[in-house]
Formats: C-alpha cells, structure tokens, sequence
C-alpha cells in the first residue's frame, strides 16, 4: 500500500483495533531527510463519533506526557481531512505475543531469567506513567489497564517499550463510556470488571 497522510507516506498495515488502525509509516522531508515512524489513525467509521474522537485525543494527550526509555515515545497529534492521528516512535523488534508464539512454534521456552528481565523493563515503564506528576507536582495517577503481551514490544536493541494507552485513564481527569469494557478480559485485574470497584496502580 501506499497513502499519504499529511507529511506522512503510509507504508503497510500493522494492526486494526477498536478505535485506531496503525500504520508503518515515513515521514519525508528537504534534502533528503526521511524518518521512520508508527502512526495511529482514528478508525474511519468512527471519525465523526464525538466519543471516540475525545477517548481518541485523551490517549494522545496522556501518552504525549510520557517520556521514559520503556515507553514508545509519541511524538505528535494531528488532523487530516477531518481525520485524526498520532505519530509515534517507530519500535524495531517483535511484541511479546510474537515472542511467545515464535518460541511455542520451536518447542521452547523463554528462560525465567529473561522472562524476568524482560518484565522488569515493562514494569519500570509502567511505574513511571505510575508516578506521574502535572506541573504543581500532583500525581496524576495514570493507569495503562490494557497490559498485555500484544502491548509490550521487545526491540532488537535489547529493550522493552510498553505502546497503545488507548484506554489509559488518568484517574484525575478521565474520558470514559460508562458500562464499556476495558482492555483483554483475558489479562484484566477482577477490579476492572466488577462495577463500582477500586482501582488503583495494582491493576497494570
């Protein structure tokens, strides 16, 4: 394929899901310039639903303060024939899930050591967005709530970046839908499920 979005030429389809479709992508610029990135596009039947448009520009706006060494970097919003999306960093490796489903399909096993190794990075990164702070140094208690093996990308370079806080919430100021689902039933903490329930940190 092969589309231009604003400065962007889209290169190949990486993922579909229920807000966004993400895109390889190359920014292209004078003298030469080019840079690879990732950008997600608000799914086109719903670019004219007010609901998804603010649950859309709420993850960019929670996921463009995030600036850790364990998180893909998002570098910009904007909007294009009445289109929203998000250029983001461009992560050179494999999810988890292709990680795991490579070593199931070789009879393997990762190693508890590197399994470890490998959580301890998701986990440093999810501690910061944990911590957070605004600029009055008030905690804004961002929760991923969507961690999972489809979210955790492991790059080439030895690294693991947590992606897609989609459905993060800051639990200061949030954008929901009330009664909606969050996240994989498969991976959620029984408290994101039960009505009226707590929810804090523990549950990423």
């Amino acid at each position: 394929m092969s589309e231009n979005l604003g400065r962007y030429r889209l290169l190949k389809l990486l993922a579909t899901g229920g807000m966004g479709e993400v895109f390889l992508a190359r920014q292209e610029g004078p003298a030469g310039f080019t840079k690879t990135v990732v950008i997600k596009r608000i799914l086109r039947h719903l670019a004219s639903d007010q609901g998804f448009i603010d649950l859309f520009l709420n993850e960019a706006r929670l996921a463009a303060q995030l600036q850790h060494p364990n998180i893909a970097q998002v570098f910009g919003l904007e909007t294009e024939a009445n289109t929203w999306f998000i250029s983001m960093e461009y992560v050179h490796g494999r999810s988890l899930r292709a990680v795991i489903s490579e070593a199931k399909a070789r009879g393997l096993k990762v190693p508890p050591r590197i399994a470890a190794r490998l959580a301890s990075l998701a986990l440093q990164g999810l501690h910061y967005a944990h911590e957070l702070t605004d600029e009055r140094g008030r905690v804004l208690g961002i929760l991923h709530r969507d961690v999972s093996p489809e979210n955790l990308l492991c790059a080439f370079s030895g690294t693991v970046k947590v992606v897609d806080f989609g459905i993060a919430k800051a639990m200061s100021n949030a954008v929901t839908r009330v009664g909606t689902p969050k996240g994989k039933v498969v991976y959620m903490a029984p408290e994101l499920v039960v009505p009226g329930a707590t929810v804090d940190r523990r549950a990423d």
